[in-house]
């Protein structure tokens, strides 16, 4: 019998450590969100040393209008010294700027690049490969869950303002005219990434951009000090009273708008005077974008806030941090959603396009349901699946990996449109199971489950199951290859 080697494949690796270049918490200290926390904290000093330098030069301006002939030299000297040490400390903080820009871009690159196919197919299957991996690495169970999707939900709300937009151009609901420009102006090409291409480079990675920065406030001292509390003790992941959560709020809000503008800073680099005029102009554009985007999620109604709101509250229910997760109701996210909806708060079709994208069921969530025969008849006995699919034909009906059949787990097992009827996460499913025996349930859970003895006393008809222990195994990873796809 073979061994099952638990690691990661190369790919998981590759989403691990896009993660971290993101949201991380090690002595390097070189994640975005690290970069935010050590810029935060230096603010106030840096903005004193460069008070101090402008204060110093209009000193020695004084002086020098007001010396005599005989100190002139010595004046001017000392002039020319206050001019250097403050273009020297302004380039320094120039450059700081620039580094943090060039590792987000570089991210938004690599986003691109593993989401973005040659065909709107691959796009597709790409996209569900990213957001099902992080969804399948994450922890469905136990105290690291907060910590864990705290760090993920970044990237994962980023792919999804991305095939949002997709859609919502392709369904001629965006009116904004910067993105219709640079969207007309590519005309479906899409350049290699050392060439300007406008819809990637102006849209794209802005959003991506903003995305990953929507947050970012969130790491400034007076954001982090109603998060852990005045004595810096508090749960980061509590329920906050109303009044913590809005001041906490208001700050990251503010502070995220500012950290963009004035800390993620792109330059010219080269000596064409028009190609300088152009970057620069292109340049302005793109932060107003960026700036619109930020603003617009906090009351986006019809407008392109719904790019990053939207997502957003998707991501918050599927990669939660609340203390009360409970992994079975991930698929409510659409109810969530669509319950804004009718209150008022949230966009219909950005909600309607986003639930065309994802389905009710998010992707990597573990799938129970009833087989069929080739009969087509429904068999006594439930099987596993994975959701690995985007764009299912009916939002209930999840585009799946088959990971068990004949309840033997079998990794080259086909794909599977998984009926609402044949879903026990659905009442009317689990109906049909109702007179089964409970011996032979107990039969199919000791087949299914590695910790029978534990798990003997739940509920003998599961609403889902939880994949990560699957997925622990590298063979089992590779969930996304082309299969032949069945009804259910």
């Amino acid at each position: 019998m073979a061994i099952e080697v638990i690691g990661k494949s190369n790919y998981s690796k590759q989403i691990l450590v896009l993660i971290a270049k993101i949201y991380d918490n090690t002595l390097v200290a070189d994640s975005v969100y690290e970069q935010a926390i050590q810029c935060f904290s230096l603010v106030d000093a840096k903005q004193k040393r460069q008070t101090e330098l402008e204060q110093q030069l209009t000193l020695f301006e004084h002086r020098r209008a007001q010396g005599a002939n005989k100190e002139i030299a010595s004046l001017e000297r000392q002039l020319q010294q206050a001019k250097a040490e403050l273009q020297q400390y302004e380039q320094q903080c120039a450059d700081e700027a620039l580094q943090r820009f060039s590792c987000l871009k570089q991210i938004c690159i690599t986003i691109l690049q593993l989401t973005q196919g040659e065909t709107e197919e691959e796009t597709r299957q790409l996209s569900a490969k990213m957001l099902g991996t992080i969804q399948l690495l994450s922890p469905t169970e136990g105290r690291h869950i907060a910590i864990t999707n705290q760090k993920s939900k970044h990237l994962y709300k980023a792919v999804l303002s991305l095939r949002l937009l997709d859609k919502l151009l392709a369904d001629n609901h965006i009116t904004d005219q910067y993105i219709l420009q640079r969207f007309h102006a590519a005309a479906g090409s899409y350049a290699d990434f050392n060439r300007y291409h406008p819809f990637r480079d102006d849209v794209q990675i802005p959003l991506l951009m903003a995305a990953l920065l929507q947050d970012i406030g969130s790491c400034h001292p007076q954001a982090q000090q109603v998060i852990y509390g005045e004595d810096g003790k508090a749960d980061p992941f509590r329920v906050m009273s109303q009044e913590e959560r809005a001041s906490m709020l208001q700050v990251s809000y503010s502070q995220s708008i500012r950290y963009t503008l004035e800390q993620i800073q792109d330059r010219y680099q080269g000596n064409s005077k028009a190609e300088r005029d152009f970057f620069n102009q292109n340049n302005q554009q793109k932060k107003i974008f960026i700036q619109n985007l930020l603003k617009g999620a906090i009351k986006p109604e019809n407008g392109i806030g719904n790019l990053l709101k939207i997502p957003q509250v998707y991501t918050s229910v599927v990669l939660s941090t609340k203390h009360n997760f409970v992994y079975e109701t991930l698929p409510r996210v659409a109810l969530v959603l669509e319950k804004g909806v009718e209150k008022g708060v949230y966009c219909a079709t950005a909600v309607s396009s986003l639930l065309a994208i994802t389905g009710v069921f998010p992707q990597g969530f573990g799938i129970t349901y009833i087989p069929k025969d080739s009969d087509n008849q429904d068999l006594d006995r439930y099987e596993y699946a994975i959701v690995t699919g985007l764009y299912p034909i009916q939002p209930q009906q999840p585009m799946c990996r088959m990971v068990t059949r004949n309840l033997t787990y079998n990794v080259s097992a086909q794909g599977c449109i998984i009926s609402a009827s044949n879903n026990l996460y659905y009442p009317l499913a689990r109906k049909k199971l109702a007179v089964v025996s409970q011996e032979r349930l107990l039969e199919i859970l000791e087949l299914l489950v590695s910790n029978f003895e534990e798990r003997k006393n739940m509920p003998l008809l599961p609403k889902c199951w939880h994949p990560d222990e699957y997925f622990s195994i590298i063979k089992n990873q590779n969930l996304w290859n082309k299969v032949t796809i069945h009804s259910n």
